[in-house]
């Protein structure tokens, strides 16, 4: 993830639209529900990758077991249902880190540009983000959230919008910059 510190003598492109709001646990859960649930990538990530671990785990323990199929088939739905939950415990153990370190910031001032987000927290610091870090951005009726390939995530909550224009604004920058999964 690319983030600089802002100092006071970068030249940043003029503001497109503002958030103001404090993170809230809530966003974030959301956030990850629908990105696990609803988008290829976090279904892929999801099911893809363990389902394949396991379907190999006990095709080698059925040939070296000479297991009937009844207990081949029980054991693969078994084994991809663990690590379906092991993999969404871990995504959400992640993204739980994510709002803790966003809340402990305060109050987050959010401001989107050509050239990517600047966010100030009420504890004084700030970190510009390029469009390139979080490729990908999706919309519920409540967030705009910002992600990639690792399943980290920025989360915009819309009630933070400084007026309903910004919203269609900030649409538009998601739009030309990244890719809506």
């Amino acid at each position: 993830m690319n983030m600089d510190h802002a100092g006071p003598a970068e030249v940043a492109a003029p503001v497109a639209a503002r958030f103001e709001y404090t993170p809230a646990a809530a966003d974030y859960d959301r956030a990850l529900r629908r990105f696990s649930l609803r988008t290829r990538p976090g279904l892929t990530g999801s099911l893809l990758l363990p389902g394949a671990f396991a379907a190999a785990a006990i095709f080698v323990r059925a040939v070296a077991w000479h297991l009937d199929e009844t207990v081949v088939v029980i054991s693969s739905v078994l084994g991809v249902i663990v690590l379906f939950a092991v993999r969404q415990a871990y995504r959400r153990f992640r993204v739980r880190g994510q709002y803790e370190t966003h809340a402990a910031r305060g109050v987050c001032r959010t401001a989107l540009a050509e050239d990517g987000l600047t966010t100030t927290g009420t504890d004084g610091r700030s970190d510009r983000i390029e469009w390139s870090s979080y490729p990908w951005w999706f919309e519920t009726p409540e967030l705009f959230v910002l992600t990639g390939s690792l399943g980290y995530f920025l989360v915009l909550p819309k009630r933070g919008a400084a007026s309903p224009e910004d919203l269609d604004r900030a649409r538009a920058l998601f739009v030309r910059h990244l890719r809506r999964i």
